[in-house]
């Protein structure tokens, strides 16, 4: 799941990195979205592909250079029903496949752009080290996109045309590296590169009713030999330098997809389009619109696994999504337009790899969203989620966060978890805490070895109660009004529109246990304030719980966690002491 676009990030909901291609002779933008963070994939059913149900198109066909003789890989990771459910099966130990593990990218400080197999930038050794870390802990997967280096020198592609041979070496030694040390990979890609020709192809198919990238290249045939083209040099060129597909839990088509609901097609209101699968939609019509980007991605998988399926026939194959945006409105919509309901049962994809992240959306309206309560066809991975920085202050916070998620995340229906990410993306604004971060201590926290069941509700977070309660204040301004403290929104505020003194105080309405109280700050400009916090039961007097006194800025968060039991119905602040106007931004206080 990703957060709004910004040109310096690298995603979502693990970095977005955006970037603007103007095409002159065809006179649109590309956006290229790279979403890192927080890494999702997986491997196969002994069976063949399903036959899609579409009518084929001879436009999008290509015809695919076999060598004479393929040996086709048999993989460990299969999927079978347990219990009446599909789920991930250990095909030699004969046991359930419990997939936990973390999304890897290396970026280069210095450098736009991710570098994991960079020529040059590749490093085989801490390849080797991550993933022994990796399994001592008990994780068993790893998600590694194959392509967000995608234009320049050490990059995927040639600028002359075609893959560059250096870069697939190091895809293959990530894969020997891989099988040698017990980590299964889900290598997913996240777009064609720039590079190689593949745009070139997939721009043929652009017109008023298409629209250049995402849409053009999903709904017409050109867009689909695009595909098909590029990933047929991507595994013939690792088949033919020998690459072990034994770990290869999964091949995933994309990373993230959606379309651009404000460009053609989607956008427009009359008239009659065609696309790749040779059907024809209404534009007029909201239903047609909704089976077009459904049918459209329906044959689009069919077709890309089609030609996976020369090269590793009995791999599995995936694809990840962003969250769509309804029937809840979630708070990073924007223009993106994704369907998924009506891929589970339609898709030919052995199982699904949606993204959901703490901190912004509740979880249970998002798997509404992607239409997956009771789906238990296939099996469906959270492939990224994480804590991020800006949400969860302390390390400790962010833990709490996402076993918090991922526990919760069982009842829905997902089976798998990769968090975001290993290493930290410095300087990415919406970065999330990383495994590696203040001594390993994520690593090791979420780690199999020391919380073995994911699904341990005992793990759920504790519940703000302060959440919506009722509350008084010194005074306040118009627009700023006390509730704003409690109300959810880490954007909005309670002011009171003068200096120190001021206080505010919330009624929990009836003693609880208070486990942590925090306090996020609202202050212009930065300098030394003292805070003092209260708290009584419903029969007692206030006590003081701490004083603050040190130099704050704007949204710095105070933390209070009492030593031993103490049960308070009323929670109180006063500021003594700041060169702003009081307010805070949010109080919450946790059971």
């Amino acid at each position: 799941m990703e957060r709004p676009l910004d040109f310096d990030k690298f995603i979502y909901r693990g970095f977005d990195l955006q970037l603007i291609d103007i095409h002159e002779n065809l006179k649109y933008s590309k956006i290229i979205l790279y979403i890192l963070l927080p890494w999702h994939l997986l491997t196969s059913c002994d069976k063949e592909p399903e036959v899609d149900p579409a009518p084929d198109d001879p436009m999008d066909s290509v015809v695919v250079e076999v060598p004479e003789v393929i040996t086709p890989t048999s993989h460990a990771i299969t999927i079978q029903s347990v219990g009446g459910k599909a789920r991930f099966w250990n095909s030699t130990t004969e046991t359930e496949f419990l997939m936990r593990g973390v999304n890897y990218f290396w970026i280069m400080p210095g450098i736009v752009g991710e570098r994991f197999f960079g020529v040059g930038d590749f490093v085989e050794s801490r390849v080797r080290a991550d993933f022994i870390k990796l399994k001592g802990n008990g994780y068993n997967t790893v998600r590694i996109f194959l392509d967000l280096c995608n234009e320049g020198p050490g990059c995927i592609a040639n600028a002359s045309g075609g893959l560059s041979s250096s870069y697939l070496d190091n895809i293959v030694k990530t894969l020997r590296i891989a099988k040698e040390e017990g980590i299964y990979l889900i290598l997913t890609s996240n777009d064609l590169p720039d590079e190689g020709g593949y745009w070139e192809i997939s721009d043929l198919g652009t017109s008023p009713q298409f629209a250049g990238y995402r849409n053009g290249h999903y709904l017409t045939p050109k867009g689909v030999e695009s595909a098909q083209v590029y990933w047929i040099d991507l595994l013939k060129g690792l088949y033919d330098k020998s690459a072990p597909f034994d770990n290869v839990l999964a091949w995933s088509i994309l990373n993230e997809q959606w379309y651009f609901k404000t460009q053609p097609p989607f956008s427009l209101t009359t008239g009659t389009v065609t696309t790749a699968n040779g059907l024809n939609y209404d534009m007029s019509s909201i239903a047609d619109k909704k089976k077009m980007a459904v049918d459209g991605m329906v044959h689009y998988i069919s077709k890309v696994r089609e030609v996976m399926a020369k090269y590793d026939p009995n791999a599995l194959v995936t694809m990840g999504f962003f969250a769509p945006n309804y029937p809840n409105p979630i708070g990073l919509g924007d223009f993106r337009y994704v369907e998924t309901a009506g891929l589970l049962s339609t898709a030919n994809l052995d199982f699904f790899d949606f993204h959901a992240y703490s901190g912004d959306d509740e979880l249970m309206p998002l798997a509404e969203n992607f239409g997956m309560l009771g789906f238990e066809t296939k099996p469906i991975i959270m492939g990224e989620f994480g804590s991020f920085v800006d949400r969860y202050p302390t390390l400790d916070d962010a833990i709490q966060a996402a076993q918090s998620w991922m526990a919760e995340s069982c009842n829905y229906g997902f089976d798998g978890w990769l968090y975001w990410g290993l290493y930290r993306a410095s300087g990415v604004g919406d970065a999330t805490w990383c495994f590696f971060d203040e001594g390993n201590e994520l690593l090791e926290s979420m780690s199999p070895n020391e919380y073995p069941d994911a699904c341990d509700e005992d793990l759920l977070a504790p519940v703000n109660v302060a959440l919506n309660k009722s509350v008084t204040a010194s005074a306040s301004i118009s627009g700023e009004e006390p509730a704003k403290a409690v109300d959810g929104d880490n954007d909005s505020q309670w002011g009171s529109g003068s200096a120190p003194p001021q206080w505010i105080e919330i009624d929990l309405e009836e003693d609880i246990e208070i486990s942590k109280i925090s306090l996020r700050v609202g202050q212009f400009p930065t300098g030394t304030t003292t805070h003092v916090l209260e708290g009584k039961s419903s029969s007692g007097s206030y006590v003081v719980l701490k004083t603050f006194t040190g130099v704050t800025d704007e949204a710095d968060v105070l933390i209070f966690e009492p030593i031993g039991s103490a049960n308070y119905r009323y929670i109180k602040i006063t500021t003594t002491a700041s060169p702003s106007w009081v307010s805070w931004k949010e109080i919450e206080v946790y059971d």
